[in-house]
């Protein structure tokens, strides 16, 4: 039961991102490029998730 508020607290951030690119990943929600490494993905899911994001 646990596991299932897991689940809905920690969104499955790469669902944001086209991966089909060469050159990172795309997000599908503002087009950018976004680096695949370390924590730039949850980065930008974190900077549309602010209230000032876009």
């Amino acid at each position: 039961m646990a596991e299932g508020n897991l689940d809905a607290a920690e969104p499955d951030v790469m669902e944001l991102f086209d991966s089909d690119s060469d050159v990172g990943l795309v997000c599908r929600v503002c087009g950018s490029l976004v680096a695949a490494a370390g924590e730039y993905p949850r980065a930008h899911w974190d900077w549309h998730e602010a209230s000032n994001g876009a």
